[in-house]
């Protein structure tokens, strides 16, 4: 759906129906968009993967910083 109304280019279709379906590029052509990289992070079910975090954390999750519990009376350090 996002590349089809936002970007305006229909790149990914389903091939199959039911359990057998499979999303992939129309006429085994590659994505050209410049928005192309947006549609893993879109996607709202987990269903596209990038080859790098496949199966793992997304890039976002893989920051830590160091802040402090604003729920401890101590003020204790954490890792966010």
């Amino acid at each position: 759906r996002f590349t089809t109304e936002v970007a305006g280019i229909s790149e990914l279709g389903l091939i199959g129906r039911g359990e057998d379906a499979e999303i992939t590029t129309y006429l085994e052509k590659a994505m050209t968009s410049e928005l192309q990289g947006n549609v893993i992070d879109l996607c709202p079910v987990g269903a596209l993967t990038s080859k790098p975090y496949a199966f793992h954390a997304r890039p976002w999750e893989l920051i830590k910083t160091e802040s402090i519990d604003v729920m401890d009376a101590l003020g204790s350090a954490i890792r966010i």
